[in-house]
């Protein structure tokens, strides 16, 4: 039986036999093509409909690793943040000052300094670390102006005006 409650008498015949057992008889040689264009048809919709649905998925992906960065980011500065208010008085002296592109070596010579301008120095040292390890191609910069400090950092996590990302927070001490 088919979903119409028809029964074929004979496989490959035109005729059919509905629920009030009559005898419909239609001509076979009309009906040449249709179903493979509607098949073809379905199968182009369903293409489209799946490649939609491919380029959503493809952008939530890039999305989420956008998120995660600026979470790391975030993190990061807010680790920072904490350090210039541990050593305050290393901070106001502009112990932690750090221009773009410097690297960890730059912190590695602790000789001479006093206690809180070797905390400083490790404590760079340390971060940038962690900047380099959890931002791709990450870079840092922290500057003093009067009680205010600000870190900003750039990583590589292409916008779609093709310019690096970026995160600053200010610190007030």
């Amino acid at each position: 039986m088919s979903r119409y409650g028809c029964m074929l008498i004979y496989p490959f015949s035109c005729q059919i036999f509905d629920r009030q057992e009559s005898c419909k008889s239609f001509d076979c040689s009309s009906e040449r093509g249709t179903t493979l264009i509607e098949v073809l048809v379905t199968l182009v919709l369903v293409a489209i409909g799946l490649s939609g649905m491919m380029a959503m998925q493809a952008r939530g992906v890039q999305q989420n690793q956008s998120a995660y960065l600026r979470t790391q980011a975030v993190t990061i500065a807010s680790d920072m943040a904490d350090r210039l208010r541990l050593n305050r008085q290393a901070a106001l002296a502009d112990a932690y000052s750090l221009k773009l592109s410097q690297t960890v070596d730059a912190f590695s010579n602790t000789a001479g300094l006093s206690g809180g301008e070797k905390l400083a120095n490790n404590d760079l040292s340390d971060w940038l670390g962690r900047v380099n390890a959890y931002l791709p191609s990450g870079d840092a910069e922290i500057s003093r102006d009067d009680q205010a400090i600000l870190i900003t950092l750039s990583w590589d996590g292409r916008r779609d005006d093709g310019t690096r990302s970026s995160y600053q927070h200010e610190v007030k001490l």
